[in-house]
């Protein structure tokens, strides 16, 4: 798998946040999350970013401390 940042901000992540890129080790696009201040937005495959899946970034807080 292959994972590559977009955009690095410098301080803070302002509107649109940080995209991240995830492929399969032959290039093939998995999808994209996006991480802002308050959302996180993921599109598999090549969904376009307004029709992301979006939640809370506390929510996907949440959803991570229940896989733990």
């Amino acid at each position: 798998m292959k994972v590559s940042i977009e955009q690095i901000p410098q301080v803070d992540l302002g509107n649109k946040g940080v995209l991240i890129r995830i492929r399969t080790e032959d290039g093939k696009n998995i999808g994209k999350l996006w991480v802002g201040q308050a959302h996180v937005r993921w599109a598999k495959g090549n969904v376009p970013e307004k029709n992301a899946k979006k939640l809370t970034v506390q929510s996907f807080v949440d959803y991570l401390n229940e896989l733990a």
